[in-house]
């Protein structure tokens, strides 16, 4: 049965399951609603279990809906991939690499892996989404990346991925240069608990390891808080005012030191480690090869950690 779908018709499970609407789905897919219907109606029928829950809200794929559009998602992606591929050959690239990567490392190892592979990239096309690692992984399992720089989410099982661990993160807390903090020579976190704060949502790995530090010291975590997943976000607020964003120390490092200052506490605030993460069941393209051994040797092989928490 799988077999024999259409292209069109795992085009259609996949909007569908995108948009939740069917005239959001036939939309995307150029058709008519009632063209759309029809195909649905004769998927299901060559399924002979209903794919689709209709509700008042639109529509929601049943459990063997989950199964075709998984299965879909993963066809569809593979022959994007080797239309890019082929078209990008016959313009004279070898092909293109969508990257994930969180702030840090897209900093400091993607640039290195692009000085060493040097004239080698000059045929591959890199996309670079830089995020959090919840969205990124959720990218990955959805094929829209070929690998991605972070840590795997609570929840998220880890046997589906190759893993290969780069080091640990230190982060610092970050204030503009009028912040009534920023001139003390030691600031205790008691001291920070009441103030206002710009952090990442809660299930961040930053949130996480912030509120840890806290509780370590036996207080409970700010509660003035306003939630961005951007660390860039977050400084541009905190340029106008008076709040606390923790942020990793190499973005601290490449804003001005007249505009902002780092909040001097005696403990460190470190992240969970991260790795090189790709789907274990997944070949990668020759282009992605490339850039993913670089990444091996550069991260991975060499241990990019340093004597204080960072990474290099």
């Amino acid at each position: 049965m799988i077999n024999n779908l259409k292209l069109r018709q795992l085009r259609l499970l996949v909007a569908l399951d995108s948009e939740r609407k069917l005239q959001l789905a036939a939309e995307r897919l150029n058709i008519t609603q009632s063209a759309a219907s029809k195909m649905l109606a004769e998927i299901e029928a060559v399924a002979r279990v209903p794919l689709f829950e209709r509700t008042a809200r639109g529509v929601e794929p049943t459990a063997y809906g989950s199964i075709l559009i998984r299965g879909g998602r993963s066809v569809l992606a593979d022959l994007d991939r080797v239309t890019n591929e082929f078209a990008g050959y016959r313009s004279g690239e070898l092909g293109t690499v969508s990257v994930g990567t969180v702030a840090k490392p897209s900093i400091d190892l993607v640039v290195d892996v692009m000085q060493y592979l040097g004239e080698k990239l000059h045929r591959v096309n890199i996309s670079l989404d830089v995020s959090t690692s919840p969205p990124l992984v959720a990218r990955l399992l959805a094929l829209e990346l070929d690998f991605v720089v972070a840590r795997i989410p609570a929840g998220v099982d880890p046997g589906q991925f190759d893993y290969h661990e780069i080091g640990a993160e230190q982060a610092g807390l970050l204030v503009r240069a009028e912040h009534p903090l920023a001139g003390h020579d030691s600031v205790n976190l008691e001291d920070t608990v009441d103030l206002q704060w710009i952090i990442q949502p809660r299930e961040s790995f930053m949130r996480q390891g912030l509120e840890r530090l806290f509780y370590s010291r036996g207080i409970a975590p700010p509660q003035r808080i306003i939630n961005t997943e951007s660390f860039f976000a977050s400084i541009g607020i905190a340029a106008g005012i008076d709040a606390i964003v923790p942020v990793p120390l190499l973005i601290f490092d490449l804003l001005d030191p007249q505009r902002f200052k780092m909040l001097r506490i005696r403990d460190q605030l470190m992240l969970e480690s991260y790795g090189l993460i790709k789907l274990r069941k997944r070949a990668l393209s020759p282009a992605a090869t490339l850039v993913f051994d670089a990444m091996m040797r550069l991260g991975v092989a060499s241990g990019r950690a340093v004597p204080d928490g960072s990474s290099a």
